[in-house]
C-alpha cells in the first residue's frame, strides 16, 4: 500500500514537472518571437508620406476650388494644381422673368470677416421678407411679339385716367393692349371695369405684326410719340421692352409668320361609289363629334373647347341643313391650320384617323391637294413637316394654339 502512494506521488511530481517545463518553453518562444517582430516593424525617424501631408504643408499645397468646380475634377487634377478657398464665391439665381430680372447676383463674404459674414446673413434676410417682383409683365404679353412701353407711376393713378390715353390711340394699322398692375401686385387689363382701381404701374402695347403684315413706319412713329406724351402728363418713367430697331424686327417677324402659316388638306372625293348623300355624310360627321358652324363648315373641338380641325365643302359652297339634305357631295375636305392648333401633331393624328374612317364608310377616296392618292408613307412625309414647323414657332417663342399665335394668325 505504501509502496502504491509512492509511486502515485512520484508520477505526479513529475507531471507537474513537465507542465511547468511546457510553459516555460511557450514563454520562452513568445518573447523571442516579439522581440523579432519589433525588429522588423520598428517606427522609422521620417515617413515621406507622413511628412508631405503634415498640417504646414497641406496649407502650402491646398488645392484650388472654384464655385464650378466639381469634386471629380479637382480629384483628378490634385497633382498639378494648388487648391485654395476663393475669399469670394458669385451666386446667380435665374429667375426667368425679364432681362431685367433675370439674374440676381450677391456676393458671398469672406468667412474669416465675422462682421461682413453678419451683414450678409441680414441681407438675405431681408431678400426673404421683400421677394423679387415676378410680375413685371403682364402674361398675356409677348417680347416676340409686342413693343411694350412700360410706366413706373410716381403716385397710384385710377383706371379711367389711363383708358383716356388708349382711347386716343386710334387709327392705327395695329392692336394696342393695355395693362395697370393695381397696390396688390396683379396685372388687369384696363377696361370699365376696372376704371376706379389705383394702378401703380402701367404697360402700354403695340402688336409688331398680324395676318395682315408688319407695323408700319407711320404707326409705330405715332405710338412711340404718344407714349412720350403720356409721360410727361402723369410725370412717369418710361421703360421701352422689346428689339432696338422695332420696325426691322416687325419685318422679320411678319416673314416668319407667312413662312410657318400652313394648312395642312386632306380630300376624301366620291370613289367607286360615285357622289354620297349629304345626309350620310352629316350622320358620320356628327357621330365623330364635328359640329356645323355658322360659316357652313363642320368643326372639331380639342379637350380645352378650342377648335381643332374643320371640315369643308370641296365645292366650296358651305354647308346648311337644308342643302344637305338634297344634294350629292363630290368631295369634303378636312383642313387643319398649324398656327392656330394646341398639340397640332396629336390633331393631325385624329384628323387622318377620322377621314379615313368616314372615306371608308362613304365608300370615298382620301387624296391630297393634287388629287393623288394619299397612301401611309405620304401621310408620314406631311407629318414630320407639320412637326418641324411646330419645332420652329415653340422655339420663337410663339407655341402653336397659344393666345399670341392666336393674336398673330386669326
Amino acid at each position: 500500500m505504501n509502496k502504491l502512494n509512492d509511486l502515485t506521488i512520484s508520477l505526479l511530481a513529475i507531471g507537474f514537472g513537465l507542465i511547468v517545463l511546457v510553459i516555460l518553453f511557450n514563454w520562452w518562444q513568445e518573447r523571442k518571437m516579439r522581440k523579432t517582430a519589433e525588429k522588423q516593424f520598428s517606427t522609422p525617424q521620417s515617413d515621406v508620406l507622413m511628412d508631405d501631408f503634415s498640417a504646414d504643408a497641406f496649407e502650402e499645397n491646398a488645392v484650388l476650388i472654384d464655385s464650378s468646380t466639381k469634386i471629380k475634377d479637382v480629384v483628378d487634377r490634385y497633382d498639378t494644381q494648388d487648391v485654395h478657398l476663393p475669399d469670394e464665391v458669385e451666386f446667380k439665381i435665374d429667375l426667368g422673368e425679364s432681362d431685367r430680372d433675370d439674374e440676381v447676383t450677391t456676393q458671398a463674404p469672406n468667412v474669416a470677416a465675422a462682421e461682413t459674414h453678419t451683414e450678409a446673413e441680414e441681407s438675405f434676410q431681408i431678400a426673404d421678407e421683400h421677394p423679387v417682383n415676378r410680375n413685371l409683365l403682364p402674361d398675356a404679353v409677348n417680347k416676340e411679339v409686342d413693343l411694350t412701353a412700360l410706366f413706373f407711376l410716381p403716385t397710384p393713378v385710377n383706371g379711367e385716367r389711363l383708358r383716356q390715353f388708349l382711347i386716343s390711340l386710334v387709327n392705327l394699322d395695329k392692336p394696342i393692349f393695355a395693362y395697370g398692375l393695381d397696390t396688390s401686385q396683379v396685372w388687369h387689363p384696363l377696361t370699365r371695369e376696372q376704371e376706379t382701381v389705383e394702378f401703380t404701374k402701367a404697360a402700354y402695347c403695340l402688336q409688331l405684326a398680324d395676318r395682315a403684315g408688319a407695323v408700319s413706319a407711320e404707326t409705330l412713329q405715332r405710338f412711340q410719340q404718344m407714349v412720350t406724351e403720356i409721360a410727361y402728363e402723369l410725370s412717369a418713367q418710361v421703360e421701352w421692352i422689346g428689339t432696338q430697331d422695332p420696325l426691322e424686327y416687325a419685318q422679320s417677324l411678319d416673314a416668319f409668320c407667312l413662312e410657318v402659316d400652313q394648312v395642312v388638306g386632306l380630300h376624301l372625293i366620291n370613289g367607286t361609289g360615285g357622289r354620297f348623300t349629304g345626309t350620310k355624310f352629316r350622320g358620320l360627321a356628327e357621330a365623330n363629334g364635328l359640329t356645323m358652324k355658322e360659316d357652313g363648315a363642320f368643326y372639331a373641338q380639342s379637350k380645352s373647347g378650342q377648335s381643332s380641325f374643320k371640315v369643308i365643302n370641296m365645292e366650296n359652297n358651305p354647308f346648311s341643313s337644308e342643302m344637305l339634305k338634297s344634294v350629292a357631295l363630290k368631295g369634303v375636305t378636312f383642313q387643319l391650320e398649324i398656327a392656330l392648333t394646341e398639340s397640332c401633331t396629336e390633331t393631325f393624328n385624329s384628323m387622318v384617323l377620322m377621314a379615313k374612317s368616314m372615306g371608308h364608310s362613304l365608300s370615298a377616296t382620301l387624296v391630297d391637294d393634287h388629287q393623288r392618292e394619299l397612301n401611309d408613307a405620304k401621310i408620314e412625309k406631311i407629318r414630320q413637316q407639320l412637326k418641324l414647323i411646330q419645332v420652329q414657332m415653340t422655339v420663337k417663342g410663339i407655341a402653336p394654339g397659344s393666345p399670341v399665335a392666336l393674336r398673330l394668325f386669326v
